[in-house]
């Protein structure tokens, strides 16, 4: 797990810090490339007017169009998945994208590959026509996002993916042109919460189950899940969840503010969902620019994300950390089964079995804390 030099290096190259991605057009026609500088909040929107086009500003000064009043400008996809994990259902203005890696949608090379190809084409270019609105879904029964890979955690390739995870949270908060939104109707743990909770909005079925479970493992959410919980729900509600690695069910979220709302099966969410996005794509793409880029201040700076990653990388090198992994992939397989299904508990259960046993009531107490006899800590259980 030795990677704080690796990781800050190939953030660099995956420009988390002030270096630039994306090709544009310059003003004579020319390919150059286009900063996103994510050192600092990058689009300044511009409105438009009597319908013609409008624009937004890059760091470099580019100003690139966002909206057109012509819908078959409108009719675009975007480029077929290299990995085949991720499917396109393509609106007027609306993109659904469903994410297929059976059986738990885990956070592998490839689909992080197939996320970071796909979100850095949604960056707005001269000419170029994007999504007003993303909607994420699954494809998988019981699973939305799951986590980062840990057996890839040490090799070469599991570190160009971490860095291309934590990309793909950035371009989620800068892209302002589009709104992103996650449809959770199932278990989103680890990395996926992480990218769940940088979207714009976030609504939950029925099976929708959320975990930011890295501290029992001995290492912490860098890729944006512990800050941006914080700016969700709150400090003190954060830190209970992260500290005591516990996990939030559908209503648990909407109750806390994680979920705008929740609905009772899975055919309501896609509706609402699906009419939710439809009508913000009728408007203008400039004015939801402009609407999103005006609230990025209550988001975490990219600076305080940067700092988060150099500062706590180091923790998942320390032995106890590398030693918890191999005990979880030990349990888990990464696959399809009670260990990965029951993420949290299962995590405690398996590292840290001679703790509860000494306990008086053989640690169910501590269980109940994590998630409950239903399901819930004990304040989760509350009415506020």
């Amino acid at each position: 797990m030795q990677y704080s030099a690796a990781i800050i290096t190939l953030l660099t190259t995956f420009s988390l810090f002030p270096v630039t991605i994306g090709r544009g057009l310059d003003g004579h026609g020319s390919h150059t490339h286009s900063s996103i500088t994510l050192g600092k909040r990058d689009n300044s929107p511009s409105l438009s007017h009597n319908g013609k086009p409008s624009s937004i500003q890059n760091a470099n000064g580019t100003r690139v169009t966002v909206d057109s009043p012509t819908i078959q400008q409108r009719d675009i996809s975007p480029p077929a998945s290299r990995n085949g994990k991720l499917s396109f259902t393509q609106s007027t203005s609306v993109t659904r994208v469903t994410i297929n890696n059976p059986p738990i949608n885990l956070l592998t090379v490839e689909l992080i590959s197939d996320l970071h190809e796909f979100l850095l084409w949604t960056q707005p270019g001269f000419g170029k026509t994007t999504p007003k609105v993303v909607i994420f879904s699954s494809a998988v029964p019981d699973f939305f996002i799951s986590h980062f890979d840990l057996s890839n955690l040490v090799t070469s390739a599991g570190q160009t993916a971490l860095a291309q995870l934590i990309t793909c949270g950035r371009l989620l908060q800068s892209v302002t042109s589009t709104i992103f939104i996650a449809e959770v109707n199932g278990r989103t743990f680890g990395g996926g919460q992480e990218l769940s909770s940088q979207m714009d909005m976030r609504f939950a079925g029925p099976r929708a189950t959320v975990s930011q479970y890295e501290n029992s493992v001995g290492f912490v959410a860098q890729a944006g899940g512990q800050i941006f919980l914080g700016s969700i729900i709150g400090k003190a509600r954060a830190l209970e969840h992260l500290l005591a690695s516990q996990r939030i069910n559908a209503q648990q979220g909407t109750d806390l503010g994680l979920f705008n709302n929740n609905y009772r099966d899975e055919a309501t969410l896609r509706r609402e969902v699906d009419g939710l996005a439809a009508r913000i794509g009728l408007f203008p793409q400039a004015a939801l620019n402009n609407t999103k880029f005006s609230l990025t201040f209550l988001s975490p700076t990219p600076q305080q994300l940067d700092e988060q990653i150099v500062t706590f990388s180091p923790i998942g090198a320390m032995p106890e950390s590398q030693e918890a992994i191999r005990e979880v992939i030990s349990g888990s397989d990464q696959s399809l089964n009670d260990y990965e299904k029951n993420i949290p508990n299962s995590v405690v259960l398996s590292l840290y079995t001679q703790e509860l046993s000494a306990m008086a009531d053989g640690g169910r107490n501590v269980l109940d804390a994590v998630s409950g006899a239903n399901g819930m800590s004990g304040w989760w259980r509350h009415d506020y």
